[in-house]
């Protein structure tokens, strides 16, 4: 390839390059010109991955797939298939395919796995969704594409699941298809911080939800918007003890979702790397805590620091409340595993000494399969056919489906109360 074919090929990616100056020399007008290349280059990759409306494709699944996530072998999974229309399912059969060339959406999917794999455990008169909190103050640790893929793995089992997205920088809203740029303060958790009188101001997320392209997943977005919630929740408790009242400013999440409870079976939150008065509103709402960590020392290090201040400010809720907190339970779960190595080894057994009992079984791996999907904002979900090893893919896939049914299987146990067998859990839920 020629230079001059190498200058045309880059200019059709970067248009006008960003301005350059000799070093000392950059003043408000490079800045400016350096922010508008930013937001134009932006623009053209927004193109590129958000489709017209917002939407994001779905995966669609071969008769093989299907099985798969029913639970059934390839023949019995196609006894069920030709009985399809009196059971009212997809056939996945569109005209002139032939029975090895079917194709389901993936709500025609979930139809299938409710009919055959067993419905999502149904929550007895009285039961509330469990609400389950993805945090630690460390980036980098997989947090987003933990909660994103919880959420996504948990519709696949039938379940109707609630996404928050308490992250500024809306990760999780990018990944569920929404153009974090284009989410107003209304439709963030925001108008529950603001104060009563405020244009904004409401009591109930209910007014927040909007759907997503994943069945069975809905969401709460997440925007810059909401760092305007770390000025007025410590002003309205400031506000409330001039005026000898008490306004606990680290439940209102909890208090929001009081009316919504009952119309999801999940709710999954995703928080940004710190701990703030909306992070706490997180980890206070929440019935169960997951947090990933990577297998190295700084990462473990963190973790130590995140629990201590997590102790300290939860010592502090707890003088603000009624009755004491419990969580139903905490899990520890190895992220960017690269299991192949003697020192990932040797700091998953130090994680393993530091959490005991709350680190989960679940591994999840460091591979290309969920590096490609942080690039094209999806998860292992999201793939219906893998551009590389079979083998690869099929690894990363059974991790995720392994802590999906870990989450499930644990909240079963410690959250709705549902007597399980040991066998059933693998010994740890």
């Amino acid at each position: 390839m020629s230079r001059e074919t190498k200058s045309r090929s880059k200019s059709k990616v970067l248009a006008e390059p960003p301005p350059v100056q000799a070093p000392g020399l950059i003043g408000a007008d490079e800045l400016h010109g350096l922010d508008e290349h930013l937001s134009a280059m932006m623009d053209r990759l927004k193109a590129a991955i958000y489709k017209p409306a917002g939407t994001k494709p779905t995966p669609v699944f071969n008769a093989a797939q299907l099985a798969r996530l029913c639970g059934k072998s390839g023949s019995t999974m196609l006894r069920n298939l030709e009985k399809a229309a009196e059971l009212g399912l997809a056939d996945g059969l569109a005209e002139g395919a032939t029975g090895s060339q079917r194709s389901f959406t993936l709500e025609q999917a979930i139809d299938w796995v409710c009919a055959l794999g067993g419905a999502a455990y149904q929550r007895r008169e009285g039961q509330q969704a469990a609400v389950i909190t993805v945090g630690f103050f460390k980036g980098g640790v997989g947090k987003t594409i933990v909660a994103t893929s919880l959420a996504q793995g948990l519709a696949l089992k039938g379940y109707k699941v609630l996404t928050i997205d308490f992250d500024p920088q809306g990760s999780m809203t990018a990944m569920l298809g929404v153009d974090p740029a284009t989410v107003e303060a209304e439709e963030t958790f925001t108008p529950l911080g603001t104060p009563p009188g405020h244009p904004l101001h409401r009591t109930t997320l209910a007014e927040s939800i909007r759907p997503t392209y994943w069945t069975g997943v809905d969401l709460v977005a997440g925007s810059t918007n909401l760092f305007q919630c770390e000025f007025y929740l410590p002003l309205r408790a400031m506000n409330a003890q001039a005026e000898g009242r008490q306004f606990n400013f680290l439940e209102v999440l909890a208090k929001g979702l009081r009316q919504i409870r009952e119309d999801y079976d999940f709710v999954i939150i995703d928080t940004p790397p710190a701990l703030s008065y909306t992070t706490m509103n997180a980890y206070l709402a929440a019935d169960a805590v997951l947090m990933p960590i990577v297998p190295e020392g700084l990462s473990l290090q963190s973790s130590a620091q995140f629990w201590d201040m997590f102790t300290e400010l939860f010592d502090t809720a707890e003088k603000l409340r009624d009755t004491p907190k419990r969580y139903a339970w905490l899990g520890v779960v190895p992220s960017k595993v690269e299991s192949h190595k003697p020192a990932v080894q040797s700091m998953l057994k130090w994680i393993r000494g530091f959490y005991g009992e709350y680190v989960m079984t679940s591994e999840l791996p460091q591979t290309d399969v969920v590096k490609t999907g942080g690039t094209t904002l999806g998860t292992v979900y999201d793939i219906s056919k893998y551009v590389g090893s079979n083998k690869t893919y099929e690894r990363a896939r059974e991790a995720f489906d392994r802590l999906v049914n870990e989450v499930e299987l644990m909240t079963r146990r410690h959250y709705w109360g549902e007597e399980l067998a040991d066998d059933i859990t693998g010994g740890k839920a």
